[in-house]
C-alpha cells in the first residue's frame, strides 16, 4: 500500500482533477487538509433554457486506506460505434447468427421511425478510473450526414450511482432507408493504478445485513445466476467449514479460486473482431453460465459471469465491470479495442475489490499457496490502461442490435441480421498528462454527485 506523503498537503491547494470525486474522498481520509477550489461537477450542465431548484449537498463518500489509487493518468476518449448493413424485408424471416441464407431471401435498408434511439452505457467512477463529461462532445452520422448533439441531452443518468448513458437519437433524413449509422463520443477520464492492502481486506467482518443499495448484486440476472446448485457447492465447499467460517475477503478469494479452477480450457475469445481486425461484439452464450462450470471449460465473459455468480451464492455483493481496453493493431496498422471483463465484491468500510479471472488463471491459479495470496485477485494487472463501461450487458430499456456489444438500441420495427450486418466499435485515447495528486485513497461506495 503506498502512503499519502507530506508532499500531497502543499500540492491539494493547486488541485486540478477530472474526478468530481477526489476532494471528497481526500477530504474524508485526510479531515486536516482543505481544498482551495471546488471540483468540476461529473455531468454537462443542464441547458440554460430549463431551470434546476437547488437542491442539498450529497454527503461525500468514505474512503478507506486499505485501497489507494495512485499513478493518475488522464485521457482524452474517443468511442465510435457504427452498424453497417440492412434488415430482413420480411420480419417473420429473420435469420439466426450463421444461419445460411435460404433461396428467395430478401433484406432492405433499415428503416427507423421517430423514437429510435441508440444508447452505449458509461460509468462515472470504478475504483480506478473517474469520468468528466462536462467537455462531452457528441455527433451521430446517418449515411454520411453528420449531426452534432447537445451534450445535456445525450447525457442521461440512469441512477444515483455511477451508472449513465449516452442516447444518440436516430432522426433519419430521408423515408427510403438507411444503411449506415455511426455515433460518435469524445470525453475525459482519469486511469488509476491500484494497490489493496490484502492483510487489512482480511480483517473486514460480515455485516448483520447488507445496506439495501446492495440487493441487486446479490440476485440471479441476465447471464449471471447464483442459485445454480453446483455454483454454491464449489463456492461456499471452497473455504473448510464453509464460507462464513472466514472472513468475506477470504471467502470471496476462496470461491473465485476454486471455480476459476475448475475452468480448465478457455474455448473462444473475450471478443467478436471483423475481417478487417474491428471489434464487433462479446462472445458471450448466456445460457452457457450453468454448462461451463460443469464442463469445466466456457469462454472468458461465462468464466468471469460464474465467479460472479459464486461470490452471491455465499453471499457476498459482487458484479461484472464491462470494460475496453487496447489489443495490439488491426491489419491496417489502427489501434484495435477488445473487451475485457473484470469482476468486483463489496467490503464494507473498504468498497469494491476488483479481481481477473483470466489473469488468475494464466498466473498459476492450481499451484498457489493455500491461503496465500493469488495474482490477479485484489491487486490486478493493467487495471489502470482498462477504461469501465458497464456493470450489465444491455443498457437498461434497450435491446441488443445484432449481437451482444454492451451498447443498446430501441428501433421499433427494426430488425437485424447477423449476416447483413457489421457493427464496429472503436475506442482510442490520447494522453492528457498526469493527474494533479499523486496517491489517494479509492472510494466506498456507489453514490454520485
Amino acid at each position: 500500500m503506498r502512503s499519502i506523503t507530506k508532499s500531497l498537503s502543499s500540492r491539494v491547494r493547486h488541485l486540478v482533477l477530472v474526478s468530481p470525486y477526489a476532494a471528497s474522498l481526500l477530504a474524508t481520509a485526510l479531515p486536516s487538509l482543505s481544498l482551495a477550489q471546488s471540483v468540476p461537477p461529473a455531468s454537462p450542465p443542464a441547458p440554460t433554457t430549463t431551470p434546476v431548484a437547488p437542491s442539498a449537498p450529497t454527503p461525500p463518500p468514505a474512503a478507506s486506506v486499505a485501497m489507494m489509487r495512485s499513478d493518475p493518468k488522464i485521457r482524452e476518449m474517443k468511442l465510435e460505434v457504427s452498424l453497417y448493413g440492412s434488415s430482413s424485408a420480411n420480419p417473420s424471416r429473420r435469420l439466426t447468427p450463421g444461419q445460411q441464407v435460404p433461396a428467395g431471401y430478401q433484406s432492405t435498408p433499415y428503416r427507423f421511425g421517430p423514437q429510435s434511439k441508440i444508447a452505449f452505457p458509461v460509468l462515472l467512477r470504478t475504483s480506478w478510473c473517474d469520468t468528466d463529461f462536462t467537455t462531452l462532445d457528441a455527433r451521430i452520422t446517418i449515411d454520411g450526414m453528420q449531426t452534432r448533439l447537445d451534450p445535456a441531452t445525450v447525457f442521461t443518468r440512469s441512477s444515483t450511482g455511477p451508472e449513465a448513458n449516452l442516447v444518440f437519437p436516430i432522426q433519419p433524413q430521408n423515408t427510403q432507408g438507411q444503411n449506415e449509422i455511426r455515433t460518435t463520443a469524445v470525453w475525459r477520464v482519469q486511469r488509476w493504478e491500484l494497490d489493496v492492502d490484502e492483510n487489512m481486506a482480511a480483517r473486514s467482518t460480515w455485516p448483520r445485513k447488507w445496506d439495501a443499495k446492495l440487493e441487486r448484486y446479490l440476485q440471479k440476472e441476465f447471464g449471471i445466476d447464483p442459485t445454480i446448485p453446483a455454483v454454491l457447492t464449489i463456492a461456499d465447499g471452497a473455504t473448510p467449514g464453509g464460507a462464513r467460517s472466514a472472513s468475506p475477503f477470504i471467502a470471496a478469494r476462496n470461491a473465485v479460486a476454486a471455480i476459476a479452477g475448475r475452468f480448465k480450457s478457455i474455448s473462444g475469445g473475450t471478443s467478436e473482431f471483423g475481417p478487417d481486425g474491428s471489434l464487433r461484439g462479446i462472445a458471450f452464450s448466456p445460457d452457457n453460465t450453468a454448462w461451463g462450470v460443469e464442463a469445466g471449460r466456457g469462454s472468458p465473459i461465462e468464466l468471469c459471469a460464474t465467479c460472479v455468480a459464486g461470490l452471491r451464492a455465499i453471499g457476498i455483493p459482487a458484479r461484472m465491470v464491462y470494460c475496453i481496453d487496447e489489443d495490439g493493431q488491426t491489419q491496417s496498422q489502427q489501434t484495435r479495442s477488445k473487451f475485457r471483463f473484470i469482476g468486483e465484491f463489496f467490503l464494507n468500510d473498504i468498497g469494491w475489490i476488483p479481481f481477473d479471472p483470466m489473469e488468475m488463471r494464466m498466473k498459476g491459479i492450481a499451484t498457489r499457496m493455500k491461503n496465500g495470496p493469488i495474482k490477479g485477485f485484489a491487486n490486478v494487472d493493467g487495471l489502470e490502461d482498462c477504461t469501465p463501461f458497464a456493470f450489465k450487458i444491455v443498457p437498461d430499456g434497450y435491446e441488443r442490435a445484432d449481437r451482444y456489444a454492451v451498447w443498446g438500441w430501441r428501433a421499433p420495427g427494426v430488425s437485424v441480421d447477423s449476416n447483413y450486418a457489421i457493427t464496429r466499435i472503436t475506442l482510442t485515447d490520447s494522453s492528457r498528462g498526469n493527474g494533479k495528486v499523486p496517491s489517494m485513497p479509492a472510494p466506498v461506495g456507489d453514490e454520485g454527485p
